[in-house]
């Protein structure tokens, strides 16, 4: 049985721009949560041996041959009353992303542990109240961009404590074939 999280992988430039804002934070408030996590926008997680892992990567793969990449913008902190800091995206992108959070979980057929429909990228988790505002003082602006073009897969490391990528998923954008009605004549 393997552990495994579907999410939205941001670029190379937006990973380590939100690595920056963490050593930035660690500097002042030490270590915490998620620090060393690498950014990344979690749709949903669970766990399965990998015969059903292949079978629900069967089913990803189709779903995302019929999604178009599109453009997302990340501009805004915020963060959650259990003490998670974040970058939100802006409302555009968040309505985008926020359709196919609800519809992969849908598109798994099987029960997952944890489903995400609020899209953001954590900085901090477990913050104290007097951390989130070391936080919001420490950064006043954010506006990260990327091409949102597919669905990555990982796979829980349990000497390492963080997921390793598995696989991409590409959005191909093709046309979803039209049902032939039949008739009766």
């Amino acid at each position: 049985m393997a552990k495994y999280s579907v999410i939205f992988h941001p670029s190379e430039a937006v990973i380590e721009a939100v690595k920056e804002l963490k050593e930035q934070l660690s500097t002042k408030i030490g270590w915490f949560p998620s620090k060393n996590s690498l950014a990344h926008i979690t749709i949903c997680e669970f766990d399965y041996d990998f015969h059903t892992y292949e079978n629900i990567k069967s089913r990803i793969t189709t779903y995302c041959r019929y999604q178009n990449p599109f453009e997302v913008t990340f501009n805004m902190f915020g963060n959650y009353t259990n003490g998670a800091f974040f970058i939100a995206p802006n409302i555009e992108s968040k309505t985008k992303m926020v359709k196919i959070m609800k519809e992969i979980p849908k598109q798994i057929q099987f029960p997952v542990n944890h489903k995400s429909s609020e899209p953001h990228i954590s900085i901090g988790r477990q913050l104290t109240d007097e951390q989130l505002k070391i936080a919001y003082s420490l950064f006043e602006s954010i506006d990260l961009n990327f091409n949102c073009e597919g669905i990555t897969i990982r796979i829980f490391n349990p000497e390492r404590k963080q997921y390793d990528f598995l696989e991409t998923i590409p959005f191909l954008s093709e046309m979803k074939p039209k049902k032939e009605q039949l008739t009766l004549f």
